[in-house]
């Protein structure tokens, strides 16, 4: 019996001394990032006694899998917010900001309109303006810059992840061997699934367990990156359209797959989202703003004389000027190409995707929105020269030509042989545009702010209230400096017989008039199809018969045919110059508005960014203390173990004392 007390005794002992070391172990890695609890397992047996057999780690996979996931979602979500944060200051500020630097423009002009004579005034214009281009390039630059940090934080991140993964497949392999050699192995499987955690903060992964204990990480859409011992590599390189950018590709048997488009989660994946879906758009946004900018006020400008009679140059750079139009289409397989805005109202801020699908087919899809055209929904014209209206299509696959119209931009395209199946194109009209503007006009008197025709009442009929003013509208070349050569034949004289009005030529021929359908106080004078250009008259009052006005040139001619006597003090065409900053000129409205657009969508995604970020946090810590309070050191609770065993071990040890004394005693009687 006094053996049996003594093995009991031992039993208890040891039992307890192993629950003690289990649960100093936990006080001691109480603070250990990833460290699981460990509780000590006792077994009661058979023939009395207990046994200390094993140890169990306390962790929840599906809480890891969920801390993990959390984890990847609050990373990105807080990669996004801090760059679309950063964004919204400098689009917002007023240091920065594109509309004050315009309404520096505006009343510059309007200064300059005040007083046409005033060559100081007109300088200073032509300064504000070229603060305006500024402006324009530098909000370019810092999108760049911006864009030039995300590229170097992909090479970080990529490497990053490389690291990770090289430590898990290792502790993998660890994790193997030790429990082959019949080892717990609890502090390695710490360690891994830390590994995992971090690796979780910067792309979004799927873990899955094998059937040996080890875990596999995939990412994408089922791409391995861990399987096994064996890690595979992230790499950051040029985007095959776009050198400027950098895209995340992973190694696989020697095979580089793109997964940048895969990548939602993870510090990676946020910034990856925020370039796709803020700060491109923005980029195209302000290409695009800077491109309706330019066009409409050269359009305006080149209708105007300026300080010495010539009709007006462009104001700003042509956007349509050939290196232009040829840095607007990409091509992998040789295909050349220009992409032309024709109806810059009509500009979308966004890339375009061609693919051609197969030997006759393609389609084109818009990128800010996905929108998708397919070659059937085009309206096919006989020649690229046909090529006139949104939506019209030339097309011949086999010697690999195609002209085609959408949004507001032409594209012309020859691959110099039939288009290759799989083939893409990528069109960019507009993301350039903030840094391709400049200014055309460096000399104030170059300014065209005088309209070049003047109208006066020459007759007039019996109660007629009749006032007209005159516009040039189109011209039907732009090249061409004289107005005289712009306008032929003028004098104009235009007359109402009580029902149609006439205009005779100074030869006496006829001149078009077009009376407007939805206005007959507006009429249209001259004919494009007669290659000349086009003005429009527009009345005050009521005609009346017999009513005539006179159409003239707003300048004197010399003996030598030289322009004198410029009308310098009219600032009719700067005034219409002026008025586009109220006039509809994109599909959001004027420039303000345009602009006010952008900044208003950028301080949207950075608002929903935040709630994003503060929103993910919250779920992140809630999974974090559920995970804590399964697997996590709880000091008070250990605390109740340590004095648990410590009590076991004093009782074990009186066991061992009895035992001992009767043992004693029965020697002594003997």
């Amino acid at each position: 019996m006094s053996y049996g007390l003594l093995s009991l005794g031992v039993q208890g002992v040891r039992a307890a001394q192993s629950g003690l070391g289990v649960v100093g172990n936990n006080i001691t890695n109480v603070n250990t990032p990833g460290y699981t609890r460990q509780v000590a397992q006792f077994t009661s047996m058979e023939e009395g006694g207990v046994l200390q057999d094993q140890v169990q780690r306390i962790a929840d996979q599906y809480i890891n899998a969920r801390l993990w996931s959390d984890n990847s979602r609050f990373e990105a979500a807080q990669a996004y917010e801090q760059l679309s944060s950063q964004l919204d200051n400098l689009m917002a500020s007023d240091s920065t900001s594109l509309a004050v630097k315009m309404d520096d423009y505006f009343a510059a002009l309007q200064a300059a309109n005040d007083d046409p004579i005033s060559l100081t005034n007109r300088e200073l214009f032509l300064a504000e303006a070229d603060a305006l281009v500024r402006r324009y390039h530098d909000l370019h630059d810092q999108i760049s810059n911006m864009g030039e940090t995300i590229n170097t934080r992909i090479r970080e991140l990529t490497n990053e992840v490389n690291v990770s993964a090289g430590d898990i497949a290792d502790l993998n392999e660890r994790i193997r061997v030790a429990e082959a050699a019949g080892k717990d192995a609890f502090e390695l499987k710490d360690q891994r699934e830390e590994s995992i955690k971090e690796l979780s903060a910067l792309v979004d992964i799927q873990v899955s367990e094998q059937s040996n204990g080890e875990l596999s990480i995939f990412v994408g859409n089922g791409q391995p990156l861990v399987v096994g011992q064996s890690a595979y590599q992230f790499a950051a390189g040029q985007n095959d359209f776009d050198p400027t950018r950098f895209d995340v590709t992973v190694n696989i048997a020697g095979a580089e797959t793109n997964i940048t488009d895969m990548i939602r989660g993870g510090e990676l994946g946020g910034l990856l989202t925020y370039r796709r879906e803020t700060l491109d758009r923005s980029q195209n946004e302000l290409g695009r703003l800077a491109i309706i900018f330019a066009d409409t006020m050269n359009a305006q400008h080149q209708k105007g004389i300026d300080y010495d009679g010539e009709m007006g140059e462009r104001l700003f750079s042509n956007v349509n000027a050939p290196n232009l139009i040829d840095g607007r289409l990409r091509s992998l397989y040789g295909t050349e190409g220009t992409v032309n805005i024709t109806d810059s109202s009509q500009l979308q801020a966004s890339d375009y995707e061609l693919v051609f699908t197969g030997a006759n087919d393609f389609r084109v899809k818009r990128l800010s929105d996905g929108k998708i055209w397919d070659s059937q929904d085009l309206n096919k014209v006989t020649t690229a020269d046909d090529v006139a209206n949104s939506g019209d299509l030339f097309y011949d696959p086999s010697n690999g030509e195609i002209s085609l119209e959408l949004d507001g931009f032409r594209l012309d395209a020859d691959a110099h042989g039939p288009f290759v199946s799989g083939e893409k194109l990528m069109i960019s009209p507009v993301k350039t545009g903030a840094d391709d503007i400049q200014l055309n006009i460096t000399n104030g008197r170059d300014l065209a702010l005088a309209s070049p025709v003047t109208v006066s009442k020459s007759a007039s009929g019996d109660g007629s209230t009749a006032e007209a003013v005159v516009e040039l509208t189109h011209l039907y070349d732009s090249t061409e400096k004289d107005p005289r050569e712009q306008l032929p034949g003028i004098p104009w004289e235009l007359s109402f017989d009580g029902t149609d009005w006439t205009a005779l030529d100074a030869d006496g021929d006829p001149v078009s008039v077009v009376q407007s359908t939805s206005d007959p106080r507006v009429l249209v004078i001259g004919s494009r199809a007669d290659n000349q250009s086009e003005l429009t008259v527009t009345l005050s009052g009521q005609p009346a018969t017999d009513d005539k006005f006179t159409l003239n040139y707003n300048f004197s001619v010399d003996d030598a045919d030289q322009i004198t006597n410029v009308g310098v003090s009219d600032n009719r065409n700067g005034l219409l110059m002026s008025d586009l900053m109220k006039e509809a000129s994109s599909l959001e409205g004027n420039y303000q508005d345009t602009y006010g657009r952008l900044v208003e969508r950028v301080g949207t995604d950075t608002r929903v960014a935040q709630m994003d970020r503060s929103a993910s946090e919250a779920v992140l810590n809630n999974t974090i203390a559920q995970r804590e309070s399964i697997s996590g050191v709880n000091l008070d609770e250990e605390a109740v173990r340590l004095i648990q065993f410590q009590q076991a071990y004093q009782a074990s040890a009186q066991i061992i004392s009895a035992s001992q004394k009767i043992f004693d005693s029965l020697i002594q009687v003997v």
